[in-house]
């Protein structure tokens, strides 16, 4: 599955200001509330986060997924790709090797957790709006992630020029890449 966002790292304030103007614009758009539990698997000396690559199991009320998401380093555009690999698993390992892939036969085990409560608003079939609030190691932080379809790419970056959100584009990385580097600071 590709998949193709932009990323806004914010205050608190400006989140749930951001918020509440999306859901202002957006009457009719499906609304979900879920919490996620992030379970970020790599070596000890972090190999796949050194290859823009997370390996995490996410844990919701619902299912527990095995995810190896691989990020694609595109230049010329503010947005961030990605291709993600998933397969449901049954219970959470504190290892984990690969079977088949560019990792396969790699030991990785378990780094650590981060929890995400995503409040998600759905205004079309290919644009979707993610706040998320992001709990890990004793930190929070809040992000806006807007994926889109390749059809929806015009309309987006009309949407993240209105809400003049450009200023908080988030050049610190994704949710795992912020995790380890968190983690290597602190511990």
């Amino acid at each position: 599955m590709k998949e193709t966002e932009y990323k806004f790292l914010v205050d608190r304030k400006k989140f749930y200001e951001i918020m509440q103007l999306i859901k202002d614009r957006y009457t009719d758009a499906e609304y979900k509330d879920v919490i996620q539990i992030n379970y970020y698997y790599d070596t000890d000396d972090n190999y796949l986060l050194s290859n823009h690559t997370t390996l995490r199991a996410r844990q919701t009320e619902n299912s527990l997924r095995l995810e190896l998401k691989e990020s694609q380093q595109l230049t010329g555009n503010d947005y961030s790709t990605a291709n993600e690999t998933c397969m449901d698993i049954e219970r959470l390992k504190s290892d984990i090797t690969l079977e088949s892939g560019k990792y396969a036969w790699i030991p990785f085990s378990l780094q650590g957790e981060l929890i995400t409560h995503r409040t998600s608003i759905r205004p079309s079939d290919s644009l979707s709006i993610d706040f998320d609030v992001n709990f890990y190691l004793g930190k929070c932080d809040y992000e806006i992630e807007m994926e889109f379809k390749d059809m929806a790419e015009k309309g987006t970056k009309v949407l993240v020029d209105k809400l003049e959100l450009m200023k908080y584009i988030n050049t610190v990385g994704g949710k795992a890449r912020r995790f380890f580097l968190y983690k290597a600071e602190t511990l």
